[in-house]
């Protein structure tokens, strides 16, 4: 059951490192860009993270589970608790990101740097508003695995 918490830690710290990133730099960075600079990024961005979420993802909710088995069958009710609570956070997170940020994602993607909304603005606060709920979910998700494994294992 360690090595199977060891791993859910490692994957899901895959998954809150980019909420985390946007907490100490990148919410700042991308706010005082301009529309073109902005457009052009978030567009790598999308691209590449949508190569790259999808398994990382699946990986992080199929180990929540596995952890969430073993610890009920070795009545670790401590990582049992705190592990549902992340998976619960991770399921929050997903449900915002393809109800929400994926749709705002489609509509950036097809802007071009020469051709876009003059209220681009208004889409990016809604992406960051949105993005801000994710951030909290995985926050907390992750410092409830580090209790978890810290305090239950």
């Amino acid at each position: 059951m360690r090595i199977a918490i060891l791993v859910n830690v490692a994957v899901y710290s895959l998954v809150v490192s980019q909420p985390l990133s946007y907490l100490l730099a990148l919410t700042k960075v991308q706010s005082a860009l301009s529309a073109p600079a902005y457009i052009e990024l978030r567009q790598r961005i999308n691209a590449a993270m949508n190569r790259s979420v999808p398994p990382v993802y699946v990986a992080a909710l199929l180990l929540n589970i596995v952890v969430l088995f073993l610890a009920s069958r070795a009545g670790a009710g401590l990582v049992a608790a705190t592990t549902t609570v992340a998976l619960l956070c991770l399921l929050i997170d997903a449900f915002f990101m393809i109800r929400k940020n994926v749709p705002i994602n489609g509509v950036m993607d097809a802007w071009s740097t020469t051709d876009y909304p003059g209220d681009w603005e208004r889409y990016r606060a809604m992406w960051f508003e949105i993005f801000g709920y994710r951030q909290a979910a995985l926050v907390l998700g992750f410092a409830s695995l580090l209790i978890g494994a810290i305090y239950g294992a």
